[in-house]
């Protein structure tokens, strides 16, 4: 069965990304990896280099889904061009009216074919919990994915991750509305372990840079690294990670996009010192897979001595970078802000500690409708992630 996709070309402006574009669409198909233009009298390969946008449409029972790219801007802030995925409830499809959207921020993959744009069963369980609450959903696949697959990703690297969701968001509803889809204002931003930290840093966005851009009714965050630090240091008291691979995985994200010059072979023991390359910049593996490879939990089997140390001049150096990406600190939310942060104490991978410490900045910040549930799961983090699925769909999302 062939599977259509719709390239929507839209005349960008190159000072600003909400620009409105006009939006013309046609229908082209996928073969053999490469999009193919569909003509009554012939078929044309179009390269993925000349800026179209790309809807790929699948439908089946109870939705269709729009494989799209968007103008964004990258970790440095340099515009980019990134891809992302719009659900789409069938229902809605002929109705023309979508009263709620949600912003699914994705949790922590390794691989390519995890994310979003790839239709992976991974990367739907999420997205499926919003769709079953009849909403409409965009999930961004964050710069490294998609068609930014050919870059480093930007791991646990809040705000840019919080941008190219938003942008992505943005970007599909402008597109909706030229559509002749009626858009509501109800909007949930949610998501579970880097997805907890990228909604958290969605919202900061949300009522700092995109005041009056958009607006979310509703933020649940699960388990989400919220300060690095304070999750590096949790590390080195347990000896060991539910999923060796998120240390790494922040490591090498922090070396390569700020160029730190940092040699693997100082950081890493064999045999990961000599795979970085083929085990994680490559995305070829999923965390899974990166587990069999280390073949160890703990960290001292893996990384070296240096970099296991919060004091030592190595780790300091990057640990002032890591600090780039706390959340709190320089933003007041207001005070209406409707947030629930989950996360079980027994989380073996992210420390609650960093959703105790959120939830206590923003009721010192005079958040009055800031909820902080750690009591309802007792699992460990992967477990605990598919029990948030339970968590986002039993509470009250204002009437939904």
């Amino acid at each position: 069965m062939k599977r259509i996709f719709i390239i929507i070309s839209l005349i960008l402006s190159s000072i600003h990304p909400f620009t409105r574009s006009t939006v013309t669409a046609q229908t082209y198909v996928w073969k053999d990896g490469h999009v193919l233009v569909e003509n009554p009298d012939s078929i044309t390969f179009v390269k993925p280099d000349q800026g179209l946008q790309v809807y790929d449409s699948v439908a089946n029972e109870a939705r269709i889904d729009y494989m799209f790219t968007y103008l964004t801007t990258d970790h440095a802030g340099k515009p980019c061009v990134m891809s992302a995925v719009l659900y789409l409830p069938y229902a809605q499809r002929s109705s023309k009216h979508i009263g709620k959207m949600a912003l699914y921020n994705h949790y922590t993959i390794m691989s390519s074919h995890e994310a979003p744009s790839a239709c992976s069963e991974e990367a739907f369980d999420l997205q499926a919990i919003a769709l079953g609450k009849g909403m409409a959903v965009v999930a961004a696949d964050y710069e490294g994915f998609g068609v930014t697959g050919d870059r480093v990703q930007a791991y646990c690297f809040g705000e840019a991750n919080a941008r190219a969701s938003i942008d992505a968001l943005l970007a599909a509803r402008e597109w909706l509305a030229e559509q002749g889809y009626t858009l509501g204002d109800t909007i949930l931003n949610y998501g579970y372990s880097q997805g907890g930290q990228t909604s958290m840093a969605a919202l900061k966005l949300s009522q700092t840079e995109y005041r009056g851009k958009v607006h979310f009714t509703k933020t649940v965050a699960g388990a989400g690294p919220y300060d690095l630090r304070l999750t590096y240091r949790k590390f080195l008291e347990w000896q060991k990670i539910g999923q060796p691979a998120v240390l790494p995985m922040t490591l090498v994200t922090f070396n390569e996009l700020y160029d730190l010059g940092i040699n693997y072979k100082d950081v890493f023991i064999e045999p990961l010192a000599s795979n970085v390359k083929s085990w994680i910049i490559s995305k070829k593996f999923t965390t899974d897979e990166f587990r069999q490879l280390v073949n160890n939990d703990s960290i001292a089997k893996y990384m070296q001595p240096l970099y296991c140390d919060s004091t030592s001049k190595e780790m300091k150096y990057v640990l002032g970078y890591v600090d780039r990406m706390r959340i709190t600190g320089d933003w007041t939310p207001d005070a209406d802000t409707d947030v629930k942060l989950y996360h079980s104490l027994n989380d073996d991978i992210v420390a609650p500690e960093n959703s105790q410490m959120m939830y206590q900045w923003l009721l010192s910040k005079g958040v009055q409708n800031a909820v902080l549930d750690t009591s309802s799961l007792t699992g460990l983090h992967t477990q605990s992630g598919q029990y948030f699925l339970l968590y986002v769909m039993s509470i009250d999302l204002m009437g939904w």
